[in-house]
């Protein structure tokens, strides 16, 4: 389901397992910048309906889950920091076309492998983690973030041509996969 062209590095988690602090920190930017990528989506596109509804329920969703990681935070007595970006995010962001309707088509495709990866990660760390809350935790979310992987595809499909879709989808899926592959395995969700 997920377009994914490789696993992470099983190096990753052995370095999350140390950090573990660290990545709570970092998931909660993900899923506040992952609110804020929905409400650009809508900004920029009012007159389409379907992105209007779909990202509004992606935005509420997004902001509960950052509340609830910023409440994991506080149970484990530590602060959130702020935010020192996401490369991996940039990079992707980065192969985002100039002229429109590509840009659109290729915002939601590039928002959409975040999420995808961000699946793969949580449930990583499901599988992973000791702590049970956390393991359940990233269990639950872990879904979650397949599904919006889902709606963002979904909806480039509505705008665009399912082939144009297919094509755009596996580009930028490789260039993401080439990303992932020379990643430094640090305690971050796209670490």
């Amino acid at each position: 389901m997920l377009c994914l062209k490789n696993k992470s590095n099983p190096e990753w988690i052995e370095c999350v397992k140390k950090n573990v602090d660290s990545v709570i920190i970092d998931h909660a930017h993900c899923e506040k910048k992952a609110a804020l990528t929905g409400m650009n989506l809508i900004n920029g596109h009012p007159e389409k309906t379907e992105i209007i509804l779909a990202m509004a329920d992606l935005v509420e969703e997004e902001i509960d889950h950052f509340r609830s990681v910023v409440n994991i935070l506080i149970e484990r007595n530590v602060r959130l920091t702020e935010d020192p970006g996401d490369e991996y995010a940039k990079k992707l962001f980065s192969q985002l076309r100039k002229k429109q309707p590509e840009r659109f088509l290729d915002h939601l495709l590039v928002a959409g492998i975040i999420e995808a990866r961000s699946c793969e990660r949580l449930q990583i760390l499901s599988e992973n983690l000791e702590d049970e809350k956390l393991k359940n935790f990233y269990t639950t979310l872990s879904k979650s973030e397949a599904g919006h992987y889902v709606t963002f595809v979904k909806l480039a499909k509505i705008y665009f041509n399912e082939e144009i879709v297919k094509i755009r989808l596996d580009e930028l899926s490789n260039y993401e996969a080439e990303i992932v592959k020379n990643l430094t395995n640090l305690p971050l969700m796209h670490g």
